[in-house]
């Protein structure tokens, strides 16, 4: 709106700016859409050659962002962008490549709507998440959010900015100063607090949209009394992030109910609960489940011995094989096989299992085989008890060999304490290789108990997080085992062509679309 206080000339000029700058940035008729992630797995064919070299995973996040781009860009009914950090480690990783090569290719993939934040913060790690002892998180958080918001948000003006997780959680914020509609997707609960001074010094000018900002101790008239608190009250990113935005979701159905109801108290601060509690009641959240990546298949995953359903029952216990053989486990086709998929972290509930590996091994037949990394006190007991016991195998994580005992195993265990979503248990379905899962969060809402009878369920679900539920799902899982093998297999190639129908990125890329397009009318209808 022009200032009414302001000459006839004044007027006239901010009039020429606002039609030159839409005739700069409307460059397309479509709806534009800027997503930002710290990372995604793969950018696709039809963004050019050149993106094949950009790649960062973390977590199931990466997976999601490249199949939502991947949608996106293939129903060509939007404008896409995507803003992602520049790892130029990675970049170099990937191909013979020089610094001033790599500038270059920003440059190039900016026409095409791939936007390279450029940062020493990025420049020498290879993954989102990796520690650096010169650049926090925060920082590199910071740097991130600056190209974004002092940049991008202007050089594009989209009509949606999709924000992934707490590293983007400044942008919605800057996003409705800006007039442009936010959604924020949280995949994790995890959040950075850092106060104005250091949000400035960064480059950032908070005070913008100070209104829109979730403080640690609320702030009294922040504009006027800006002093007070601007070298010691925090902003939290995450909270910001779902009380700034336009709408908000979580990565799963049953994740979101459960943070509504203040489920974790433990783990979920007050300042991100209240601001969830009011997003829900306002209608504005949402939980969409993720779904594995398209290139988890086990006709053409490298690494394993492939086959679908019909060639399972031979190549699937070729696999097994392999998989013994690699690990040093004894080789006993008829024992069950039991794979750990996730890493060694408390939230994963790998206690439940690794403090009471004697007691089970007491009790039943079984081997169990960890691919992982995580808590170190869990390595070392892991380390201790394999050295007694044949059938248990701890190795550090390798991509690869965790793809095989996917494939290889009988059961993955995922007892987790909280879930936002998960991958392995979807992921594993694939194979036939059956999950005993917690109900919790995105478990719940992918995985119900086995009912061979009537040929429904796809694993075993317990309720409790402690060792007697643990050892339901265990006993639930060995009484399948023990049926005929014909009839077992019968089950798991049903459960592996549901499991392709069902959970596909596809499914979510398009419940992702249908927010965007509530959000455009909005904007359309001046709301």
């Amino acid at each position: 709106m022009v200032d009414s206080t302001v000459s006839d000339d004044n007027k006239q000029m901010y009039k020429d700016i606002s039609t030159e700058y839409q005739k700069i940035v409307r460059t397309s008729n479509k709806p534009k859409i800027l997503i930002c992630t710290p990372e995604v797995t793969e950018l696709p064919e039809g963004m050019g050659n050149a993106a094949n070299l950009v790649s960062a995973k973390g977590g199931g996040l990466g997976d999601i962002s490249a199949g939502l781009i991947r949608n996106l860009n293939e129903n060509n009914d939007y404008d896409l962008h995507i803003a992602l950090p520049k790892y130029d480690s990675k970049i170099k990783h990937v191909a013979d490549i020089t610094n001033r090569q790599i500038d270059r290719l920003a440059v190039v993939l900016s026409g095409r709507g791939i936007h390279l934040v450029n940062d020493s913060a990025f420049s020498y790690i290879n993954t989102p998440y990796e520690d650096d002892s010169i650049h926090s998180p925060a920082r590199r958080s910071l740097a991130y959010q600056r190209h974004v918001i002092n940049l991008l948000l202007d050089h594009i003006q989209p009509d949606i900015v999709h924000c992934n997780d707490w590293m983007t959680g400044l942008i919605p914020a800057a996003a409705r100063s800006k007039g442009i509609k936010s959604l924020f997707t949280l995949h994790n609960i995890f959040t950075e607090k850092q106060t104005m001074m250091n949000i400035e010094l960064s480059g950032i000018r908070p005070m913008d949209f100070v209104e829109w900002l979730y403080f640690e101790e609320f702030p009294d008239n922040m504009k006027e009394n800006w002093e007070k608190h601007f070298k010691t009250n925090k902003v939290d990113f995450t909270a910001s992030a779902i009380f700034a935005s336009d709408h908000f979701n979580t990565v799963s159905k049953s994740f979101l109910d459960e943070l509504y109801k203040n489920v974790f108290p433990d783990i979920v601060s007050t300042p991100i609960y209240e601001v969830i509690k009011q997003k829900y009641e306002e209608g504005r959240a949402s939980g969409i489940l993720n779904a594995p990546n398209d290139t988890i298949n086990s006709k053409v995953m490298p690494g394993i011995i492939n086959y679908n359903k019909h060639t399972m029952k031979e190549n699937k216990s070729k696999n097994k094989e392999l998989f013994q053989i690699k690990l040093g486990l004894p080789l006993e086709p008829h024992t069950p096989l039991f794979f750990w998929p996730n890493r060694l972290y408390y939230q994963k509930g790998p206690d439940l299992l690794i403090n009471n590996l004697d007691y089970f091994f007491s009790k039943y037949k079984m081997q169990i085989a960890f691919v992982a990394n995580g808590d170190s006190k869990l390595e070392r007991k892991l380390e201790k008890l394999q050295k007694k016991n044949n059938n248990i195998r701890f190795v550090n994580f390798e991509e690869k060999l965790s793809n095989l005992g996917k494939a290889a195993a009988d059961f993955i265990l995922m007892p987790s304490r909280y879930e936002p979503c998960g991958l392995p248990q979807m992921e594993v379905l694939r194979f036939g290789t059956l999950p005993i899962v917690r109900s919790t969060g995105g478990l719940k809402d992918s995985i119900t108990h086995l009912d061979v009878e009537n040929n429904a369920g796809n694993g075993f679900v317990f309720k409790i997080a402690d060792k007697a539920g643990l050892e339901f799902g265990i006993k639930e899982a060995l009484k399948f085992y023990e049926l005929p093998h014909d009839k077992r297999i019968k089950q798991m190639q049903r459960i592996m062509s549901e499991s392709k129908r069902k959970f596909n990125l596809q499914n979510t890329a398009e419940k992702y679309l249908q927010i965007y397009e509530k959000l455009i009318k909005e904007k359309q209808d001046g709301k």
